[in-house]
């Protein structure tokens, strides 16, 4: 990675993280970032137990085999469930008995042929499972604007199917084009914080399988002290995210080639040992987060039903234990956790630490916006700092979709100019069809970038702009909520529209899916 690279992506580390304030006090609905809380919540281990082969244990241990450490305190083990304790009941929901899957495919840093070959295997994966999983799985794409949920959580493989049957085709214009390069970056672990915040309020283990290379690597040291200090912040929040949210992350390459600077470096740091380190001073990377939460990295080009036989395995059958830690400063330093077992044959396999809360840390606004959007998404409660409206919508009965057009007004938005007399203005949106209880059946996030060729302050608050999305909309779909956030200013606007005046609107079939190299969202 050459050094202008470098620069270049520090000067856009510091556009998208080290952004000002974004969120207005008092808004509305807001909901907080999951903080990890060492001095007053229990901390969740599940462990996976390997022997001298790699095979799990999954009897004859009992609390008494293990032994917790915390920056090398013993910690007293609270409670502890064998692995026979996490079979779930028939529901579609997680109960918190069985782990959850999220089944990722990654567009956004794939090739065409990639994907398209990434696409296939999760196909003939789920294909070769029984109709009812054993445990309930749902099922996303990250691309080159957006992370889409295609089928919230289900335990029928034909749901999954036919959403992953109609997943349109598109190429992946920021794998091609390495100007996007940093933007990918960014884009992947913001789609880790998104994983995490959907499923923080569920209970128990969730896996997600990442299909595909996972976020390009960063090698920080050519990077200044502030934006090394920004990028840490960045990571730290979302590895406490993850492990707030009981999350292991499970990488696998099927087909793909193994090597590059995105998958050298993450396939070595996912096997490395980092002893007390903070796991991520040096090389930020997919790797590292592997590692960091417990989970593996595949890529076995030749093998890619084992592999993801191998993924469900191991994040399956394991052992939950909990304690809660010592009390400890506040200084954001990572706390290591160590789990080792009585029998020195054996291997532990579990998540590697955390870190402490940083009282002198500020707010990371880019996680508080994706958080508050994820909040209002599902809320109840209005957010008009926006002007927002939806309507003109189509329905696509054939693919379980609907296209909606929503009206953006343009008044509180933070314009910036631009040097050949534009203006611009960037937004998150977030759209959501969900159930009568509120749960997220289908979802998307997105950036935006509206330019105006005007400076004009008058005329760019009397503008109206429509913005057509798509988004599933499962049979149990009692409304679509839409909430949109100004990135820099903290602003948040929602709407929704309910299932009968959906399904009053007139049906057409799914249009037949466009290669195009368009940036969307730019207007």
């Amino acid at each position: 990675m050459g050094f202008v690279r470098e620069m270049l992506f520090a000067a856009f580390l510091l556009s998208v993280i080290a952004v000002p304030e974004l969120l207005a006090q008092g808004t509305p609905g807001a909901v907080d970032v999951p903080t990890f809380r060492a001095t007053s919540s229990l901390v969740f281990l599940d462990v996976t137990v390997l022997d001298s082969k790699g095979r799990p244990v999954v009897k004859g241990l009992t609390k008494d085999d293990f032994t917790i450490t915390e920056d090398k305190k013993p910690q007293r083990i609270f409670s502890f469930e064998a692995p026979d304790a996490h079979i779930g009941n028939a529901g579609d929901n997680p109960d918190g008995k069985a782990p959850a899957t999220i089944f990722v495919l990654d567009l956004l840093n794939s090739d065409f042929a990639d994907f398209a070959y990434i696409r296939y295997s999760v196909r003939k994966y789920l294909a070769s499972q029984p109709e009812q999983l054993a445990s309930p799985a749902e099922l996303m794409v990250i691309g080159n604007q957006s992370l889409e949920l295609l089928q919230g959580y289900t335990r029928n493989k034909s749901d999954l199917l036919f959403a992953l049957n109609h997943l349109p085709a598109i190429l992946p214009y920021k794998k091609m084009n390495g100007a996007f390069w940093a933007e990918r970056f960014n884009q992947s672990i913001d789609a880790l914080q998104q994983i995490a915040l959907q499923n923080n309020g569920i209970p128990g283990r969730k896996n997600i399988v990442w299909v595909g290379h996972g976020g390009p690597g960063l090698n920080t040291g050519y990077l200044t002290y502030d934006v090394v200090s920004q990028v840490n912040r960045y990571v730290h929040t979302t590895t406490n995210m993850l492990v707030d949210a009981r999350m292991s992350l499970f990488v696998i390459y099927p087909g793909l080639p193994v090597h590059g600077s995105d998958m050298a470096i993450s396939a070595g740091d996912a096997a490395m040992v980092i002893g007390n380190n903070d796991p991520f001073a040096g090389d930020v990377n997919f790797g590292v987060f592997v590692n960091e939460t417990g989970g593996s990295l595949f890529y076995n080009r030749n093998d890619v039903d084992n592999e993801m036989k191998r993924s469900q395995e191991l994040g399956s059958m394991y052992y939950t234990l909990t304690y809660q830690p010592h009390d400890g400063e506040s200084n954001g330093k990572f706390r290591r956790i160590r789990v080792a077992l009585r029998d020195t044959s054996m291997r532990v396999v579990t998540k590697a630490g955390y870190f402490a809360p940083d009282e002198n840390a500020p707010t990371d606004p880019r996680a508080q916006l994706i958080s508050n959007l994820s909040g209002a998404v599902r809320s109840i409660i209005p957010f008009a700092a926006l002007d927002i409206r939806m309507g003109n919508v189509v329905r696509h009965p054939d693919s379980q979709a609907a296209e909606f057009t929503v009206m953006l007004g343009s008044r509180n938005f933070n314009w910036q100019t631009t040097e050949d007399g534009r203006s611009t203005a960037r937004l998150i949106l977030a759209a959501a069809s969900l159930s009568k209880n509120k749960d997220i059946l289908a979802w998307r996030m997105e950036e935006l970038t509206l330019t105006m060729a005007t400076q004009d302050r008058a005329r760019l608050d009397n503008q109206e702009r429509h913005l057509t999305i798509s988004l599933r909309v499962p049979r149990k779909t009692q409304t679509v909520r839409v909430a949109i956030g100004t990135e820099d200013g903290g602003r948040i606007g929602a709407t929704e529209i309910d299932r009968k005046s959906i399904d009053a609107a007139p049906a057409m079939p799914t249009p037949q899916p466009k290669l195009s190299l368009q940036r969307p969202g730019a207007m």
